[in-house]
Order: C-alpha cells, then structure tokens, then sequence
C-alpha cells in the first residue's frame, strides 16, 4: 500500500445524510464531517392516492454543500456513494426522472407482494436469489410500478438504484454495483445476473435494467458542470463502492469472519455474518435469512431486524409534543425506566410507517397482554428492550444455519453509541459485545475506494487500519440478566 489517499464518502441514510472526508494511509484513517442534513420521505399526490417519495433535488442540493466543502480543503483522490437498499430512480429517454423516487415504506406494494409469492413460489424466488421476503424489495416495487394507471414503464429507459442515481448526476454514468443490485430480489445468485424469469413475472421492461459492475469499479471523472458548481478538479474520479450501505459498513466491522456476528445498527438493525457463498437452504427460506453481496467477492448472510426506527420515531413525536431530547437524554430516561416490563416485536408491520410512534406503541403493548407503557422513558425502554431481544434472536438464528462458531458480537453505526443498547444486547444473547466505529459506513465507503486505487482484494488489511485507529468498547453479558432476557424474549416472538 503506499502513501495518504483522500476520500469523500457520501452516505445517503433514511433519516439523514452525511458527506465525509475519509484521509486513509497504510496506519490510520481519519474522519471529518463536512456537511450533515436530514432526510424524510414526504407525501406527494400521485394517481392511485397519497404515496411517500424522497425528496431528492434537496438531497443533490446538499451533497453539492458537502462536495463544495470537500473542495475547499484541496485535491481528492476519489468520491463513493453508498445508501439505503432497494429504491430506484426511473429514468426517461433523457434521462429524466419518470416520477418521483418512491419511498420503501409507501404501502403500494403489499398486493404484488402476495401476487408474485403465490405466481412463483416462493421456493423458486428464493433458491434463485437467496433473498428474504420483504413487500418493500425492488422486485415488487417495480411489479407496483407496472400495475400503475400512469404506466411509468411506457417513458422508462433505465431503471438505476438510488446510490448509482446520484452517481450518474455526478459523472453520467448508467451502471449498477453489485451489492445494491443483489437486494433487489432480482438477481440470480448463480450467475451475478438479472433474473429473466423474475424481471418478467414483475413486469420489468429488459431495457430497464443496467449493467452490472462489481464494487471498486471506476465509473468515470466528474462531468464539467459538478467541477463547476463543486470547484473539485474535473479528474476527479466517482468510484462504485459498495453502494449498499450495510455491505460499505461491514467492510470496516472489525470483525473475524470465522466467529463474529456483526450488528450494523441505524434505522435497522442488519444481524449477520460474512461468507464466501449464499446460504438458500429451506431452513434459511423460513427464517426469512438474506443473502447480499459483499465486497470482495463475500457473501453479507444477515436478517434485517427494525432498530433505531423505533426509538427515531419516539423522538420525532416527543419533540412534536413540545418536549424534544437529545438521544443522550432519550438514553437516560430508558435506564431509569424498570426493564423487560413491555416488550414488543420490532418488525410488527404496525410499527413499520411513519406516525404516531408512542400510539402504535402502546397500543402493540396493548394488543398483545403487555403492560402499557405511561410515560416517555418507559417507551424508550420499550423499544430498546425489544430491539435488542430481536437482534440476539436474529444473532442466535443465524449462528445456526451458517453453522458459526460465535465467539463475540461486533456492533457498529450509530447504535454502537448507545452503551444501554449495547449492554442489552449482550444480556440478550449471552455473548460479549465490542464495538467498532459509528461512522462504519462512512469509512467502509471510502475504503472501498482506498482499495480500488492501491489494487487491494481483500478486507483484512482494511479492517487492520480500522483497528489500530479506533479505539473499540467491550460489554460482558451480566449473568444474572441473561434469564429474564430469555423469558422476555418468547414474550416479544409471540
């Protein structure tokens, strides 16, 4: 490896956005915040009713703030996007959007969720992409798109994921990285290729879809006008990293592959483990098990748990109430609160859109015999509670169809932050918990990059930088907890 590289990783959250610039040597990796901004599906008025969209023009506006910033401080070697999976960007025969980009959580698509299940089977869907079944998975986003009176498919040319979107706005290229494309549900997991037979049932015109590239590939130097409005150098490269987020974030877990369990913790919660190929067993299919791409040629075999959504939601509802809280705040009022005395199931469809958080809580509490939780802290803890019990059940299930040896749990993101989490977590599962950075996605992101420039091929030498540059916390699980961890537990899977 040789001297400094200087990266800007743009990553695109549900619930906020980041640009970062990632200085990466053989030693160390540093980090600075360039520009922070939040994010929200908004309603819009289209035919067929209200749905949910992301606000994008705004998002571009932003990432534009943190490119100029970027600037500002010299040379870069390289610029990569990462985001959230599964939503896309349809593009007409210039390139212009055919509609707005639809939001995951917009309820269009709960019928061709159950139509293509019971048209294919899902042992077909399932053996072909190694995929777990979600109503939110591109494939049946694009099936709704089909179904649609406006007929957007009879404008569209290209269909590009959202990361290979804002990549395209910033120097023209039409491709799609491997990692994001491997969560659509549509690619085969034989061949790295678009699902003819599954594109087909949706409905997906073939010319739609874009070519396939693997993660580290060179996509082409800033077009003119971004040098323009950024002031970067018009070299600058856009690089494909592992535009999956999670795939970005689980390049810079610092974890040994042959016994950790890792915990990518944000808005979700992705429990999983790193391997050479899919695991698309029955006993995968049922426990309803992923498997993505990874960088590097790995395989990202993890269950998506909902996390901080929960208690991302309390806030936004509290603060709406007149009593806004620092998560710190948030934190301290659920360790006060009594433990494990309401408990929920995190991925309770009535919990999964945006809302009256503290309402749909109590009222799941309600549903299922639990005690009602009567104030702000008592919630919180709720959702911490039930967070962690479905992240250890997650933990314990993948341990056991990839027959994984656990020796520990690695959580990173923003709920390695959250010492109470992490603490629950290893009560929960009975395994210490260590954690790596907050910013994991971020860096994976611009490690990625670092790799593609200096010829790496493999995350080991990668995970050593991130160790030896950020110190990580260790949480032993408390004996006495594990107990009512485990009866809590059956409580939250009824």
């Amino acid at each position: 490896m040789s001297g400094v590289r200087r990266h800007v990783a743009i990553d695109l959250g549900a619930s906020g956005g980041r640009v970062i610039d990632v200085t990466v040597s053989v030693g160390s990796i540093k980090t600075r915040v360039l520009h922070r901004f939040t994010n929200a599906p908004v309603a819009t008025s289209r035919a067929g009713g209200l749905k949910l969209c992301w606000p994008f023009e705004r998002l571009f506006a932003e990432i534009l703030v943190g490119l100029r910033r970027a600037a500002e401080g010299g040379a870069v070697d390289s610029i990569g996007i990462d985001s959230w999976a599964v939503d896309y960007a349809l593009l007409d025969e210039h390139s212009e959007l055919v509609r707005p980009i639809a939001a995951y959580r917009d309820a269009r698509t709960q019928e061709p969720f159950l139509r293509l299940r019971s048209q294919i089977g899902d042992e077909l869907i399932y053996r072909t992409t190694g995929i777990a079944f979600q109503p939110f998975n591109t494939l049946y986003q694009l099936a709704a798109d089909a179904a649609d009176p406006s007929r957007p498919f009879e404008r569209t040319q290209r269909m590009l994921m959202l990361p290979d979107y804002v990549a395209f706005r910033l120097c023209g290229a039409m491709l799609c990285e491997g990692t994001n494309a491997s969560s659509t549900q549509m690619l085969d997991a034989r061949t790295g290729t678009w699902s003819v037979e599954l594109t087909r049932a949706a409905g997906v015109p073939a010319r739609a879809l874009p070519e396939i590239v693997e993660a580290g590939t060179r996509l082409g130097a800033i077009t003119a006008e971004i040098a323009d409005l950024t002031g970067l150098d018009p070299s600058t490269p856009v690089i494909a990293t592992a535009t999956h987020d999670t795939a970005s974030a689980v390049v810079a877990a610092p974890i040994d592959p042959a016994h950790d369990i890792y915990v990518s913790s944000g808005t979700w919660s992705l429990v999983g483990t790193e391997l050479r190929h899919a695991v698309t067993s029955d006993a995968a299919r049922r426990a309803n098990i992923t498997n993505e791409h990874g960088a590097f040629g790995t395989v990202r075999m993890l269950r998506n748990v909902a996390g901080l959504w929960l208690v991302q939601q309390l806030e936004a509802a509290f603060e709406a109430e007149g009593h806004a809280r620092t998560w710190a705040e948030l934190a301290a009022l659920a360790a006060a609160a009594e433990p494990l005395k309401s408990v929920v199931n995190p991925d309770d469809p009535a919990l999964f859109e945006p809302g009256d958080m503290p309402a749909r809580m109590r009222a799941a509490c309600s549903a299922r015999g639990e005690p009602v939780p009567d104030d702000d802290g008592a919630l919180v803890r709720c959702a911490l509670d039930s967070i962690a019990l479905a992240t250890a059940h997650a933990a314990r299930e993948i341990a056991a169809i990839s027959d994984l040896a656990v020796r520990r749990i690695v959580v990173v993101g923003g709920g390695a932050a959250n010492e109470l989490l992490d603490q629950l977590i290893a009560d929960a599962s009975g395994l210490p918990v260590e954690t790596g950075p907050t910013e994991c996605t971020a860096i994976g992101n611009a490690l990625v990059q670092y790799a593609a420039l200096e010829r790496l091929t493999d995350a080991e030498p990668l995970r050593s930088i991130v160790r030896t540059s950020f110190p990580c916390r260790r949480f032993e699980p408390d004996s006495a907890a594990y107990a009512g961890m485990q009866a809590a537990m059956a409580r939250a899977r009824r």
